[in-house]
């Protein structure tokens, strides 16, 4: 009994023995646990993207052509007009796109990551009385046409005798009283506004380049030269009673003042370049075609002036007075006398080539506009003829006398008058197409977006209805 108990006992811790070496055998056999990876380096965070919205200044719309260049790197905008930048906090931008005039801007990209750059398009502003230097009071570019509804309106304050100037989303307006003021275009807000003299009859002219304006006055008789920005008066010329309204060209201002001088003067040495002394008053402003500058006088003589001196050219005979501005169109000059009508010369000779007596005192400064000329008169009526052989082809009432120049805008006829309204006709038919109810000189002027309507003391902005 006792010996099988030891034989049972050896077996069971044989078994035991055998099962502890299988379990140490699997033990060390078994292959090891992988190593874990090393974790992955964090990725940099995404460099810092700020954005240029570049738009017309106009109409808010983007420019898709436009391109901005900081840093010596250049960005195109897409489609929505949006360009991605990664500068400096501070950047200096260079915005330029086709059609526009370019524009150079420091901005602070870290008070404001979106930055919205303004483009106005040269051919859509209204820089000088006449619309253009060669005074034809017809915009070539802007195609705005009624019915309108008024967007803005400005008091301003006293009368209004010629009318507003516009560059760059600004418009700058004259009173009688002599207070300059330059508005926004898009909400009529005063930007400030300068006393420039007394009995104010003309508009500004603009130097864009320069950021300047220049001015004439009758009291106390000088030319200005004003700052765009801030109407700050940089400098004057003392000239005499001055009522014309310069055009400006390479830093050279043309006008004539009272004492009968014209002056060419000279922006940046600030003193005239030439004067030359035609002895009799002159009131219209000049009309400047190529190197020729066109002016008449109140002993009725028109004169053709060298711009490069001075020297006068031609002399030409419009019969009798000259108060209104000669329009240049075609090789002709369409030149307006109180007392004898309208007249065209030869812009080559000075030769007369036709007249149009209208029995009525004759003010109003003409509009050239696809060959034919626009003209008012106190006979109370607006007048269409050819400019070739002067026929009259059409007229219509104005509903008082007419003193202010017509003017032509998208194919429309603008002429104000002392009945206190606005008229617009079809150039081709003379038909009728829109009336305003407060008017009494120049009617209109503007830009692409908006027209500016000139009522007696009060400037209305206007957009088209549809």
């Amino acid at each position: 009994m006792g010996r099988r108990f030891a034989r049972v006992a050896l077996v069971a811790v044989l078994a035991l023995g055998a099962a502890a070496c299988s379990e140490t055998s699997q033990e060390t056999s078994k292959p090891p646990a992988p190593a874990r990876p090393a974790p992955a380096p964090e990725a940099p965070p995404p460099a810092p993207v700020v954005e240029v919205a570049v738009r017309d200044g106009d109409t808010s719309k983007p420019i898709a052509g436009a391109s901005v260049r900081v840093a010596g790197a250049e960005a195109p905008v897409d489609e929505h007009g949006v360009a991605e930048l990664v500068p400096r906090a501070r950047a200096k931008l260079r915005v330029v796109a086709p059609g526009y005039g370019a524009r150079t801007i420091r901005v602070n990209f870290r008070r404001k990551p979106v930055q919205r750059v303004d483009l106005w398009r040269p051919e859509t502003q209204w820089p000088i009385y006449g619309a253009v230097p060669s005074r034809t009071q017809a915009h070539p570019k802007i195609a705005l046409r009624p019915p309108f509804r008024v967007v803005w309106h400005r008091y301003m304050g006293s009368l209004l005798e010629f009318p507003a100037v516009v560059w760059n989303g600004v418009a700058y307006a004259n009173n009688m009283g002599g207070i300059l003021q330059a508005l926004s275009m898009k909400t009529g807000r005063v930007l400030w506004r300068q006393w420039t003299g007394r009995r104010m009859a003309s508009s500004p002219g603009i130097d864009p380049g320069r950021r300047v304006l220049v001015t004439t006055s009758m009291k106390p008789g000088d030319a200005r030269v004003i700052s765009m920005d801030t109407g700050k008066i940089l400098w004057r010329f003392s000239t005499g009673r001055a009522e014309p309204s310069p055009v400006i060209r390479d830093g050279i201002a043309y006008f004539g003042a009272e004492n009968g001088n014209v002056y060419a003067l000279d922006l940046d040495k600030r003193r005239p370049r030439w004067v030359f002394h035609g002895g009799v008053k002159i009131t219209g402003s000049p009309a400047l075609v190529g190197k020729r500058l066109y002016i008449g006088d109140y002993a009725g003589r028109v004169f053709a002036l060298d711009t490069r001196n001075g020297h006068r050219l031609w002399t030409g005979s419009a019969g009798s007075r000259v108060y209104g501005t000669i329009a240049a169109a075609g090789g002709r000059l369409f030149v307006p006398s109180v007392f004898s009508g309208l007249s065209a010369l030869s812009a080559r000779s000075g030769r007369l080539l036709w007249r149009i007596p209208v029995g009525a005192y004759l003010y109003s400064s003409p509009a050239a506009y696809r060959g034919r000329v626009y003209f008012g008169a106190y006979t109370g009526s607006v007048y269409a003829a050819s400019a070739s052989s002067g026929r009259i082809l059409w007229s219509r009432s104005a509903g008082g006398s007419v003193s202010g120049a017509v003017e032509v805008v998208g194919g429309r006829v603008y002429a104000a008058s002392f009945a206190g309204r606005i008229t617009a006709w079809d150039w081709r038919s003379g038909r009728t197409v829109w009336t305003f109810s407060d008017g009494r000189y120049v009617a209109v002027s503007g830009n692409g977006a908006r027209l500016l309507l000139h009522g007696k003391r009060t400037i209305y902005a206007v957009v088209p209805k549809r």
